[in-house]
């Protein structure tokens, strides 16, 4: 059920898609007083409305794609917060039964299709969790919340909706999937910020398949200075370079470590290097894990978290990720993970 909690985190995150055009919000929640303010995909306030009895309105033109929110505070700690598609319309923001913090919005044919996807796979999330679920109803529930993903979003790919669903299968399609399927969308789906940014990482990762060349990476090591990916790749000692995103916070980037020990002791001094990326902001956590954790090949980061270069030019949309180079400069494999990786150093350096 790993995948279907994912894309249920995924789904909170709502980018429109809409033209410009003219919208009214309204809504009507209980408890809720003051004032309403509206935030735009910069998290800053464009505007506010006056709550009265609960109800509240706010019109406008729809400017461009953007993700857009409802909260009764500014610094949106309030006591509630709703993420919807802007769109041309009436949007009628609602209480939510099952999550009192949380809003819905409907009126507009996206926000109707996220609301409509919302009540269905929640309904299958929440049998999934309960006690009483066995393990062949759990492994049903999986394949019907994928049936269900792919007939919503065959239903939706006129609208933002779609879109959106489309851009939670990056991890799920190849790159020329993607790109094949961002084409089928009308010119102005294409055009929005959702689907123009899908295709630039689709095209990233078209750059990073299998048999191209690697991209060099310069960030700094640990001392401050400057290591360049294309200086461990052209070293004649390495014939097999792994370039590692990792950070200390990834859980899963850690369970990766053991291996990745295991096949450096092993195959380091038979031409095996591994060129780390931490995606960390602290330095000290960063430096603490390669420590403790006796990793002792190349480290390089710039502090950023996601905000790496790298991240966007080898399409990174998750972490661990790992893309194998030769001494030619071609990418081998990738996200060799687990027992994987030295099984493949082993079979390439026996």
């Amino acid at each position: 059920m790993k995948k279907i909690l994912l894309f249920a985190a995924a789904a909170a995150l709502l980018s429109s898609c809409a033209p410009k055009n003219q919208y009214i919000i309204e809504g009507n929640l209980a408890g809720v007083t003051g004032t309403v303010y509206f935030f735009d995909e910069e998290q800053q306030v464009v505007d506010s409305a006056a709550v009265d009895n609960g109800t509240f309105r706010l019109k406008g033109t729809v400017e461009g794609p953007a993700m857009y929110m409802l909260s009764d505070a500014k610094d949106q700690t309030g006591t509630f917060y709703a993420r919807f598609f802007l769109e041309p319309g009436t949007i009628t923001i609602a209480d939510d039964a099952e999550n009192p913090m949380f809003k819905k919005a409907t009126g507009t044919p996206a926000n109707d299709a996220n609301t409509a996807w919302n009540q269905a796979a929640g309904a299958l999330i929440r049998e999934s969790r309960a006690p009483e679920t066995t393990d062949e109803r759990s492994a049903e529930i999986e394949q019907e919340y994928y049936a269900l993903f792919d007939s919503i979003y065959q239903a939706n790919r006129d609208n933002c909706f779609g879109a959106f669903m489309l851009v939670q299968q990056v991890s799920e399609r190849s790159a020329q999937e993607l790109l094949d399927e961002i084409a089928t969308f009308s010119p102005e789906l294409q055009a929005s910020s959702l689907l123009s940014n899908l295709k630039q990482t689709a095209e990233a990762m078209l750059r990073t398949e299998v048999g191209q060349p690697y991209i060099d990476i310069v960030q700094p090591d640990a001392e401050g200075n400057e290591v360049s990916l294309k200086s461990v790749v052209e070293n004649p000692k390495n014939k097999y370079v792994l370039l590692d995103f990792w950070a200390s916070w990834c859980g899963p980037c850690m369970g990766e470590v053991p291996y990745l020990v295991k096949t450096y002791k092993e195959f380091h001094k038979k031409g095996f290097e591994i060129f780390g990326v931490s995606f960390d902001n602290d330095r000290e956590d960063w430096l603490d894990a390669v420590k403790e954790n006796k990793m002792d090949w190349i480290h390089v980061s710039n502090l950023n978290s996601w905000d790496n270069q790298a991240r966007e030019d080898y399409a990174v949309e998750g972490i661990p990720a790992n893309f194998l180079i030769d001494a030619e400069g071609k990418i081998v494999a990738k996200s060799l993970r687990g027992e994987e990786l030295y099984a493949k150093i082993a079979e390439l350096l026996k």
